[in-house]
């Protein structure tokens, strides 16, 4: 199965610096390479990756305290790599926070400057490095979840019971073994997220205190198969698969359009509500 890549050119000075490093090939590929060289250095070849021992192998002393940030990976002044996670994370989310800071490993001149790994980002910012984060997280799926211990044994087809069983398998969250089985899905299909908000047009209306109603909105979709995207923010119509998982706990399914993905036509659904104070639906979606 040929690696996904992106239409966009890319314009990162420090991307564009890793492309030329590797005679222009593309960086997908390249990350994918240097997650797979990570694993195979620390002798990881069964799920889950032992991501502490990958960092170990590569030289890097892992700290776990409480911080204002996800993670960190920099080069002290004795030349040591440290890698900070903060430990108010759950399990997962730190491991694919190590797997992620493990990728920087690949960008030139990395010990230059610490990288952080921070989710602060409000709606609509665009990180000054946008580029390098999304390669580091694409490495990270890569890292935690390989190709080849997962294609041929997970797939969208099953729906959201594939989903829990990856990230029960590779000791991940549910939303990255979604996403990362989007990535691989050789069909057309789609893993969404969806969330109780506000759109950002709402924000004038409620600085003047205005009561705006929230709905139910994509948070973000993962499409397979096909070149195209589920706009952020859009909502979901009431009577949709979508707004019936949210409004109960049972595993909903049926035929539906998209949000914002309307001529794609219909997909088969499969949505359900997780989570207590973040709650979130999450959805797989295959052509139907």
């Amino acid at each position: 199965m040929p690696r996904p890549t992106r239409s966009r050119p890319w314009s990162e000075p420090l991307v564009i610096k890793l492309i030329e490093r590797h005679r222009g090939r593309a960086p997908e590929e390249i990350i994918e390479r240097h997650a797979g060289a990570l694993r195979r250095q620390a002798g990881q070849d069964r799920l889950p990756v032992d991501v502490e021992l990958v960092a170990s192998v590569q030289g890097v002393e892992s700290r776990h305290a409480p911080h204002d940030f996800a993670g960190r990976i920099y080069a002290d002044l004795d030349g040591q790599l440290v890698m900070d996670l903060n430990d108010d994370d759950r399990s997962a989310r730190q491991r694919f926070t190590c797997a992620h800071e493990l990728i920087h490993l690949a960008f030139p001149g990395f010990r230059k400057e610490t990288r952080y790994r921070l989710d602060t980002k409000q709606p609509g910012q665009n990180a000054r490095n946008a580029e390098e984060e999304y390669l580091c997280d694409l490495g990270a799926a890569t890292l935690l979840m390989p190709r080849d211990l997962v294609e041929d044994l997970y797939s969208l087809d099953e729906g959201l019971q594939g989903v829990e069983r990856l990230a029960s398998d590779a000791d991940v969250s549910l939303q990255a073994a979604g996403n990362r089985l989007a990535s691989l899905y050789t069909g057309i299909g789609a893993f969404l997220v969806f969330e109780w908000s506000h759109k950002p047009a709402d924000r004038p209306a409620l600085r003047r205190g205005e009561d705006v109603p929230q709905r139910l909105r994509v948070r973000y979709g993962s499409v397979a198969g096909v070149d195209t995207y589920v706009p952020r923010f859009k909502s979901a119509a009431d009577e949709s698969v979508f707004s019936c998982a949210w409004r109960g706990w049972r595993r909903e399914r049926g035929r539906e359009l998209l949000p914002g993905g309307e001529r794609l036509g219909p997909f088969e659904v499969e949505a359900q509500a997780y989570g207590t104070e973040n709650r979130v639906v999450l959805a797989t979606a295959r052509r139907a």
